[in-house]
């Protein structure tokens, strides 16, 4: 992955919109396919990643644990506003999209926890303005598409728009 500054320095072309969505796609599977050091104690992560013209940028990574069960619910509630807090404006383009990415050892299934994971992502984003945001799990066997927030909050409804 290009990060935003070394892709402006050399004075890349600006990403099409075919190739935005194609990143969209591999990011997660090639980040899930990364291998995961035995007895790690972080194995599981939580990612924010921004796609946009000037390239893919990795804005955050938050380690979690090295569990697949739950996680502790106050460590994780703190990370997933860290999350949230990353992917509001301005930190982020207004044509750039965001990918929060769940990295952890396991299939692309979506358990309890990761459906925990996924809700308190969305309840600490639901009152901010945020970039459009999609939601992943993914680890060595593939990536699966939770969710998708097509528009920012911004938008004339005020209310986010999912998919």
């Amino acid at each position: 992955m290009d990060t935003l500054d070394s892709a402006s320095a050399r004075g890349a072309p600006a990403l099409t919109e075919a190739q935005i969505a194609a990143a969209r796609l591999d990011v997660p599977r090639c980040l899930g396919i990364l291998p995961f050091q035995a007895g790690a104690a972080r194995s599981r992560s939580l990612w924010v990643i921004f796609l946009g013209k000037r390239g893919t940028w990795t804005h955050a990574v938050l380690p979690i644990d090295d569990r697949l069960d739950m996680p502790d619910r106050q460590d994780i509630a703190d990370l997933c506003k860290r999350a949230a807090v990353c992917l509001t404006y301005p930190l982020s383009h207004e044509d750039e999209q965001a990918l929060v990415i769940l990295r952890r050892p396991a299939p692309p299934v979506i358990s309890a926890a990761d459906a925990y994971i996924f809700r308190l992502v969305c309840e600490a984003a639901i009152a901010r303005e945020t970039a459009p945001w999609t939601f992943y799990v993914t680890g060595p066997d593939g990536a699966k598409e939770c969710f998708r927030r097509l528009t920012d909050s911004r938008g004339p409804s005020g209310y986010p728009q999912t998919r």
